[in-house]
C-alpha cells in the first residue's frame, strides 16, 4: 500500500506530490490527521510544487469538473 499526503481543499483531496495512476482510477483513502506544524509545513511544499508545475506548464490544471462528472455516474 503506497502513502500519499494530500490536503483537502474545496471537498476535493489534492496530493502533494506526483501520484502514477491511470485517469480516473478509484481508490479507496485512509485519512490520518498531520499535527498543525506539519500540515503548515506541507501547505508550503504544496504551494512550492504548484508554482512549479505553473512555471512549467503555463497553468495549474484543474480537475473540479473532472470529479464532479465522476461523481455524477454514482448517482
Amino acid at each position: 500500500m503506497e502513502q500519499i499526503e494530500a490536503v483537502y481543499q474545496s471537498g476535493v483531496f489534492k496530493p502533494l506530490c506526483e501520484v502514477r495512476l491511470p485517469e480516473n482510477q478509484r481508490v479507496r483513502l485512509a485519512v490520518q490527521l498531520i499535527d498543525i506544524p506539519d500540515a503548515l509545513a506541507l501547505l508550503n511544499r504544496m504551494q512550492e510544487r504548484q508554482q512549479k508545475i505553473i512555471n512549467d506548464r503555463g497553468n495549474f490544471p484543474d480537475s473540479t469538473p473532472d470529479i464532479a462528472e465522476d461523481r455524477m455516474r454514482d448517482v
